[in-house]
């Protein structure tokens, strides 16, 4: 794991994005191979926005013409809205999905693009996170100071970096210290994964414990120059509560977040996206999250969730623009050739909500069958006559008594009804 680019299903998203930013970081290097990594975050930020444009216009298409649709889809629900039975509800989900299937959209159009995003989302904050696993120059800054802490602690090393961690209430480092002490085997990768979530002057103090200042000061120095950031910020540093020119990241993070979330929801209730709507309301949260997250976190990831929230921002105005200002007639319109064309080019292949459908029925009418035969059965019991030999043997067998409703009464009831079917 560890210096580690990410593994798991995030992994390949992870390091495509770590390539992109060890590009970007390499072009805007000087001579001495340094580049500022707060403006690497800001252009890196923008760069995976522009390639995820795509995704977002056709989020957008999409609760859009769900949106659009809506005047069709209350119709059916208005047609079946005192109808509660089972029958009913399936035929309103049937004519709703038809209306759907009409468009070539879905119910959960614009949030199935929202769940494709994610894995490519937390990559994106995996490599801001731990940008020496992806950016090779950087590494080499932090590689001879992890070398010496291992050199100089040995075998306890891991308690030393946990220790100092942990004294030193070292926030940003939090995550990475926790996966620290699950590895058996240390090497100087893992060590530099902790150090790159130090600050610099956490960094400057560990090496002072350790009487290692001087030693590695020229590698200080390049580290602290490219975390330098504007108004003095420096982003290896979490900006914490206290009043400093740091402090306008998480609230700019959060600001930004928030007009952002104002935004969509005013356009998806005004257009009556319901699913769009109740998504929306789901993440109210995340403004105050982003805030959170901002000032506990090195100022580097706060960076980036403030220029993400910007740019979501303005693409969202940008695309609202766009479609208020599109012929509605007409791109209804071509909304259902191209879903008639994907349905001529599909044939008899069925979509996977139509499948679904299917079994729903076949599965409510297949316990209707089972409730039927019960009640028939329970009534042919009701009804039943004991024939003269049924009832010579319950004449034989009348001194035999049976609890009401217990097992033997009905296995006597049964045997009698068996026989007489066998007649």
């Amino acid at each position: 794991m560890f210096l580690t680019a990410q593994g798991g299903i995030i992994g390949p998203f992870a390091w495509l994005l770590g390539k992109l930013f060890n590009l970007i970081y390499n072009l805007l290097a000087d001579n001495n191979g340094i580049a500022n990594l707060g403006v690497c975050i800001i252009l890196f930020t923008v760069v995976v926005k522009l390639l995820m444009f795509p995704l977002n216009l056709k989020q957008q298409k999409s609760m859009k013409i769900n949106a659009l649709i809506q005047p069709e889809i209350q119709k059916i629900q208005k047609k079946y809205k005192d109808k509660k039975d089972q029958e009913s509800m399936m035929k309103q989900q049937q004519e709703v999905q038809a209306i759907y299937n009409k468009y070539g959209t879905s119910m959960t159009g614009g949030c199935v693009t929202s769940f494709i995003q994610i894995p490519i989302m937390w990559a994106l904050y995996r490599v801001i996170q731990n940008i020496p696993a992806y950016v090779t120059k950087i590494k080499d800054m932090y590689e001879p100071i992890a070398q010496g802490i291992m050199d100089t602690q040995g075998a306890k090393v891991s308690d030393f970096l946990v220790n100092f961690v942990n004294d030193n209430n070292v926030s940003g480092a939090s995550y990475a210290i926790r996966n620290f002490q699950k590895v058996a085997d240390i090497t100087v990768n893992n060590v530099i994964d902790v150090l790159s979530n130090f600050g610099v002057s956490n960094l400057n103090q560990l090496l002072n414990n350790i009487n290692m200042t001087d030693q590695f000061s020229s590698n200080v120095d390049k580290i602290d120059k490219i975390h330098a950031f504007i108004f003095g910020i420096n982003i290896s540093e979490a900006p914490g509560y206290k009043i400093t020119p740091a402090l306008l990241i998480p609230i700019t993070s959060a600001l930004f977040q928030f007009i952002s979330m104002k935004v969509s929801n005013a356009n998806n209730t005004s257009t009556g996206n319901d699913a769009a709507s109740s998504m929306m309301k789901t993440m109210q949260f995340m403004p105050l999250m982003s805030f959170f997250v901002c000032i506990t976190l090195p100022a580097g990831i706060g960076v980036y969730w403030s220029i993400n929230a910007l740019i979501s921002l303005c693409t969202q105005l940008i695309i609202n623009f766009y479609y208020d200002h599109q012929d509605t007639d007409a791109l209804l319109e071509e909304q259902m050739a191209k879903a008639e064309a994907r349905r001529e080019k599909k044939g008899d292949k069925k979509s996977f909500m139509e499948r679904m459908m299917e079994q729903s029925q076949d599965a409510q009418e297949k316990m209707e069958t089972q409730q039927a035969m019960k009640k028939n059965s329970a009534a042919s019991l009701r009804n039943y006559v004991p024939s003269n030999e049924a009832q010579k043997v319950s004449e034989n067998n009348k001194n035999k008594k049976y609890k009401e409703g217990s097992i033997g009464a009905k296995a006597n009831i049964m045997m009698n009804y068996n026989n007489d079917n066998k007649k």
